[in-house]
């Protein structure tokens, strides 16, 4: 498999955004745009593992002030509806009628929420490690997963006041937006070890001591993240999932049975609320592709997905 990009560039907002965007594998194959998630995160190459390069045509790009798109870090214009007008920009930019949108975790809402604003844009979704942008998602995060990771939670919040262990993302976030760089560095940090933790623990790795440095793209990853989650994702589960259910656009959901980053209940959600979900329980995967058992899942969902479209691009 080849990693060289056909194109590659950045697409410039009126905003004063750039949006870093590669595109690989066949010119003239079935296409589709792949949503990292976070939010904060950004595009790897080894999602391009997921496809068959040979016959499918696949689109990287990182969300605004993610990864290689500029300026760095940047919360202004940086919102879900911003997010959402740079993909379909993308897609017409580069001359394809419709496509896959494949998301996974963050990346997975903001899927859902392109195809419910841009239906016609979309042949399908695969979602993977489901995240919504609800209070039960937050608390369950944030707070009531305390009760599976004790000792992470404990070393996240030993030096909080009550108050302030009573509200992680508040407390975390706004270290990260309003304080200065010693505090957006131990908000960062703290917060990446307590997601380290989380992984490793999914994974039934051992649970370290080393610490995680928070150095400055870490401190812009949590920045954004907080940005968005402070702000529900700057938008409403129950509005998206109405008007998506509207169109009929199918979905394939490759999710853990042990995700603990994104509980199960996500996907009973969307099962409840959508019409045509096709949910692929993976016994005791975890959240991410680091997982041997769910990146299996998703190239498979993947592979069933393109199997059931016609074989030349739009």
């Amino acid at each position: 498999m080849t990693t060289t990009p056909l194109t590659q560039g950045y697409l410039e907002t009126a905003d004063g955004h750039r949006v870093k965007y590669a595109q690989f594998g066949a010119p003239d194959g079935a296409a589709a745009v792949v949503l990292h998630g976070g939010p904060g995160s950004s595009s790897q190459l080894n999602m391009l593992d997921w496809f068959d390069l040979s016959r499918q045509r696949v689109l990287l790009l990182d969300q605004r002030g993610c990864g290689k798109s500029l300026p760095t870090g940047s919360l202004e214009h940086n919102t879900t509806p911003h997010l959402i007008e740079d993909i379909e920009r993308l897609r017409v930019h580069l001359g394809i009628k419709s496509w896959v949108v494949v998301g996974g975790s963050w990346g997975a809402f903001l899927a859902l929420a392109y195809a419910a604003a841009k239906p016609a844009a979309v042949r399908k979704l695969v979602l993977r490690g489901v995240f919504l942008p609800t209070e039960q998602q937050l608390d369950w995060f944030f707070q009531r997963l305390r009760l599976l990771m004790p000792l992470a939670w404990r070393e996240l919040t030993f030096d909080m006041t009550a108050r302030q262990a009573d509200s992680v993302l508040h407390t975390l976030g706004l270290a990260l937006l309003e304080g200065n760089e010693h505090r957006q560095a131990w908000a960062a940090g703290r917060w990446a070890t307590y997601e380290n933790r989380i992984m490793a623990a999914m994974a039934g790795q051992p649970l370290t001591d080393a610490t995680v440095s928070a150095d400055t793209a870490r401190i812009h990853k949590y920045r954004i993240q907080a940005h968005y989650l402070l702000n529900h994702c700057f938008s409403d589960v129950p509005t998206v999932l109405r008007a998506l259910r509207k169109t009929g656009i199918g979905v394939v959901c490759v999710h853990g049975a042990h995700d603990w980053i994104c509980p199960p209940a996500n996907v009973a959600l969307l099962s409840e609320a959508l019409t045509d979900v096709d949910v692929r329980w993976v016994p005791r995967g975890t959240h991410t592709t680091a997982d041997p058992s769910i990146r299996d899942a998703l190239t498979l969902a993947l592979r069933d997905v393109f199997q059931t479209l016609p074989t030349s691009g739009l």
